[in-house]
This record gives C-alpha cells, sequence and structure tokens, in this order.
C-alpha cells in the first residue's frame, strides 16, 4: 500500500551518531575504533573495523536525484583524496590493520554513475600503494539497511529511534482508495452525519478525506516498519487488537450521548495504551499509529455509534 516515496532528511551530526551506534552495535567491544576529527584534523574516515573496512558518514540535504549525486560523489572525491594524502598519520592510527574497504554510508542513494565513481576513485588509492590498503580494496556505498538487526535490537531498547520517512499521502491516491472502497466509505458518512458539528458545517466530505488520509498514512508507516522491524509490528499489532477487542463491546454499551465524545476518549485512551509499551517511539509516530487506528475502526465499525 506504500503511496509515498519520500525519504527521511538527516542533518550531518545526527547521522553521524546514528551510525556510529549502529557500527558499535555490529562489531562490538574491541573490534571497531571511532576516528574523531574536533583534535587534529579529520583524514576522511570516521571509523575503522579491525577486520579492515573505513567508514565514513554523510547525509546531503539535496534531493534531485542529480543534485544528490554530485554531493555525494565530491564527498567520495574529496575524502578518498584525504584518505591517499595523510598517509603518515593513517599509518598511526591503522597500526597492522590493512584496510579493504572504504565505505561511505548514506541515508540513501540513486545513481549507477556514483558506483562507477567509487571504483575509479579505488583505483586511485592501488595506485598510490599505501601501506595501510590491501591489494582487493574497493570504495563501497551503503545505506543503514545493511544494520537490520541492530536496528531492531536498538530501537527495542530505545537506544536509536526506528527510522522512517515522513509519510505525506499524494491527492491522487487517496482519491484512488475513496473510489475503491465504497462500504467503508460509506460507514464514515454515516458516522459523519452522527457528528453534530461535522453534519451542521456541511463538511462530510472533508470529514472522509481528512479520515482516509490518516489511515493510508498509518498503513504506509505500519507497511515500513513490517518490513526493517517484524518484531515492532508484531507489539503494535497486538496491542491494536487487544484494544480493538476491548472498544468493540464499549461500543454497545457506552453511556455517551454525543459521538464525538466517545470517538474523542477512544483516541484518549489507545494514545495512552500505546505510550506506556512503546515509550521509546517519538510522539509524532505514536499519533501516526493512534490516528490510523481510530480510522479503521471508524472504517470497520468497532468504533461505532
Amino acid at each position: 500500500m506504500n503511496f509515498s516515496n519520500n525519504i527521511r532528511f538527516y542533518e550531518g551530526e545526527e547521522w553521524e551518531k546514528r551510525i556510529q551506534i549502529l557500527l558499535k552495535r555490529h562489531y562490538g567491544l574491541g573490534n571497531y575504533q571511532e576516528v574523531k576529527a574536533k583534535h587534529r584534523g579529520d583524514y576522511g574516515i570516521e571509523g575503522y573495523s579491525t577486520c579492515g573496512s573505513v567508514f565514513q558518514c554523510y547525509a546531503t540535504e539535496a534531493y534531485d536525484t542529480k543534485q544528490k549525486y554530485e554531493a555525494q560523489r565530491d564527498k567520495i572525491t574529496t575524502d578518498i583524496n584525504k584518505f591517499i594524502n595523510n598517509k603518515d598519520k593513517l599509518i598511526e592510527i591503522f597500526g597492522k590493520t590493512i584496510i579493504k574497504r572504504w565505505i561511505l554510508l548514506v541515508p540513501s542513494f540513486d545513481s549507477a554513475s556514483l558506483v562507477q565513481h567509487a571504483s575509479k576513485k579505488a583505483e586511485e588509492v592501488l595506485k598510490a600503494n599505501l601501506p595501510y590498503v590491501s591489494q582487493d580494496f574497493k570504495v563501497i556505498i551503503e545505506t543503514d539497511e545493511c544494520f537490520l538487526k541492530e536496528i531492531n535490537e536498538l530501537t527495542r531498547v530505545g537506544a536509536i529511534e526506528y527510522d522512517t520517512p515522513d509519510i505525506e499521502i499524494k491527492n491522487t491516491d487517496r482519491e484512488s482508495w475513496l473510489k475503491s472502497n465504497h462500504s467503508l466509505v460509506n460507514n464514515l458518512e454515516l458516522k459523519g452525519n452522527k457528528i453534530p458539528k461535522i453534519n451542521a458545517d456541511g463538511k462530510i466530505e472533508e470529514f472522509k478525506i481528512s479520515i482516509v488520509g490518516h489511515y493510508l498514512r498509518g498503513q504506509n508507516y505500519l507497511e515500513e516498519v513490517n518490513k526493517y522491524n517484524p518484531d515492532l509490528y508484531a507489539r503494535i499489532n497486538d496491542c491494536k487488537l487487544t484494544y480493538e477487542r476491548g472498544l468493540e463491546t464499549m461500543s454497545y454499551i457506552s453511556s455517551s450521548p454525543a459521538p464525538s465524545i466517545h470517538l474523542q476518549d477512544a483516541k484518549k485512551e489507545y494514545s495512552e495504551q500505546l505510550q506506556k509499551p512503546f515509550s521509546n517511539l517519538p510522539i509524532p509516530k505514536i499519533e501516526i499509529l493512534v490516528w490510523e487506528a481510530i480510522s479503521d475502526w471508524l472504517m470497520r465499525c468497532p468504533l461505532d455509534f
């Protein structure tokens, strides 16, 4: 159901902090060395493993494919030059460790030309005949998708935030969904007509569009969670189903004469239910999950009035 290709943008320091945590988790104590640049310069790397990989982190604000390629290409060029030209300092840093891979870690990349450029820069490194470089040396571009196991582990304990793009729904996608799900949309119209403010203001169509937008945005978010963290997805789904069973019963016996109050109470209570077991999720993500559930329940009628 993914209706969005949005990519989350990171600030440079935010991205580097995320990657450093993932690298330390991946390699474990004693197998990874962070190389800080605040004192005595930057040598084109931000860390290395004892098995022979060096890492550089880079997050650009460019969204356009060409601009992103150019920014990432220039980053590789600049830092590979440092990797070559700072030979004396890097010999002291690496000791007897022989480097096989120089890896640029980015949030995303789109261009095959970037891979070609990386191969050319690897040839330059090999021609420099550096004492700390293996004969099978390569320059590689990667994203944090290579750390899915570590992301799953660290999000469970709240050490890092589960990463997902801010998902906005295109009007065309929402309109297509509205036209294809007549029975669910009809349920929304019936519910909207029972809410005095919506009915009196003639806001039924706006109500349907808003609710469907919440639902699709939440479904996209859950799809991403399931893709990268199925354990977290299962826990969220269990929490939703547990609350849904009670909500369906309460919809039969609710003493509140006002549908809007019943809806607001359900939203408030479910939000509280989610915040307890998922305290490591930021509030905006909790809101996405809450509105996805409320929208789903309104359309399928566990939330009835």
